[in-house]
């Protein structure tokens, strides 16, 4: 019987026979009338309104760090604690995303990481010091970030299945239009309001999260996982939570997961991403203006960024939706192309058309990975697991994005150039590239296609 359990559950052996793989599917990837119609596409919308708002928060870090660094006249290093904070934590706190997902719903998740960005950028506005903003703006509003970005990422695939990868990159257009049409905003509330209206509109503008949240209602498919998870885990889980706290079998469901080896090579490939994404939007506007050029000029070349991140989420999302594209190779060569340009882009920042190259091809590598994250992660665990593996992989990012900066602060306290920085984040992202291109070279779990949906391989 052990043995025989192991051979299910364990997604490092062989793929299952087809019979196997109705009965591990029956209840989740079934085909419902709420799944791929209905109110899954007011989510969509939803999720693609909460997506506009993570672009700004990327862009954000950016404009937060310049501003708290004129408001207090700290270091580069103390400064810089508050973005990268601000900015890793939306990955770091994955895993707790993952906990409120898997405990209460997607739905409450967001709705809470909402109200943490409200009150964080709220205390944010009235912080006397950098030390009381590290905690507030770096902290609060970090981890509300984390907490709504993994179950806004979670919920499509609880909506979708046919359409998985074309919701997903329907949805995260919305980083680029986030980047588009708030990265002007933001520059002009900062430079009319000053820091203290600044902070206010942000939260003004976070607000809205709580009401697209409020719309993402679980469906069926989220209800009947969120009931097992409650009340009757399978095989081996079952034992061991009737012998067990439930909190030995919570971390005992993420060590499961994380000694998949390739959801442990993705975890790699995020940390290093993590690092390189975080480095560059938090140092652009200084490096750009370092350049010679204008902050308004800035934030041009980083719309022109958000333009072309449209097409290329909503290109990822078309092509992972084919049967014929491999989406661990979009995955890995998009990131290595983020990577190749990073490296090449200092030595082309002077110009204003070196700029402008650089900012095209960054809007359209940069976003297909987060597209294809769901896909590729389904790929080594089964969707039942996909909450606690997605935020898994965006801790291991959260890790990259804290460390990266802050030590990249110190580096530049201590002589270092911008020109520097810029070149590290882009090996970074080449790193990652390799890790996520390793996982090629293991067993991956089989294909649901179209075909044995239609077929009925998946209903009840």
């Amino acid at each position: 019987m052990e043995v025989q359990h192991d051979i299910v559950d364990n997604e490092d052996h062989e793929p299952l026979n087809k019979k196997a793989r109705q009965a591990r599917t029956t209840g989740y990837l079934q085909t419902q009338n709420d799944v791929d119609t209905g109110w899954s596409w007011i989510i969509l919308a939803a999720c693609f309104g909460n997506f506009c708002l993570f672009g700004c928060a990327q862009y954000a870090s950016g404009i937060i760090h310049s501003t708290l660094l004129e408001r207090y006249h700290a270091s580069v290093y103390m400064t810089s604690w508050a973005g990268s904070l601000h900015a890793s934590l939306i990955s770091l706190a994955g895993p707790l995303s993952s906990a409120i997902s898997d405990r209460f719903s997607c739905r409450i998740a967001i709705v809470t990481g909402g109200c943490m960005y409200l009150t964080g950028y709220v205390l944010t506005a009235i912080a006397p010091n950098v030390q009381v903003a590290i905690v507030t703006c770096g902290v609060i509003s970090g981890v509300g970030g984390g907490i709504a970005y993994s179950a806004n990422t979670v919920v499509i695939s609880y909506n979708f299945r046919k359409r998985r990868q074309l919701g997903v990159g329907m949805a995260h257009t919305g980083i680029g239009v986030g980047v588009l049409a708030l990265a002007p905003l933001l520059q002009w509330l900062r430079d009319f309001y000053g820091s203290f209206g600044f902070f206010l509109m942000l939260s003004g503008i976070f607000a809205h999260m709580i009401t697209f949240g409020v719309l993402c209602f679980p469906n069926s498919v989220e209800r009947k996982t969120l009931s097992q998870n409650l009340t009757s885990p399978s095989g081996k889980e079952r034992t061991k939570t009737s012998t067990r706290s439930s909190l030995l079998s919570f971390f005992h469901k993420y060590w499961t997961v994380f000694t998949n080896k390739g959801i442990f090579c993705l975890c790699i490939a995020n940390f290093f991403f993590g690092v390189s994404i975080y480095i560059l939007y938090l140092y652009f506007p200084t490096f750009i203006v370092h350049k010679g050029f204008i902050a308004t000029q800035a934030s041009f070349f980083l719309s022109i960024s958000g333009i072309f991140n449209i097409f290329g989420r909503l290109g990822a999302g078309i092509l992972g939706n084919m049967q014929s594209v491999d989406i661990i190779l979009l995955y890995s060569c998009t990131i290595g192309m983020v990577g190749i340009c990073s490296i090449i882009y200092p030595f082309i920042a002077s110009y204003f058309s070196g700029n402008m190259i650089y900012f095209v091809a960054l809007g359209l590598f940069m976003g297909p990975c987060y597209v294809v994250t769901p896909g590729v992660t389904l790929k080594f665990v089964s969707v039942e697991k996909i909450a606690t593996a997605i935020g898994m992989e965006f801790a291991f990012a959260g890790i990259g994005a804290t460390i990266g900066p802050v030590i990249t602060g110190v580096f530049l306290d201590s002589g270092g150039t911008y020109e520097q920085a810029i070149i590290l984040a882009g090996v970074c992202s080449v790193l990652a590239a390799v890790f996520s291109g390793i996982t090629k070279c293991f067993n991956q779990l089989p294909d649901y296609t179209e075909q044995e949906i239609n077929d009925g391989a998946l209903t009840t």
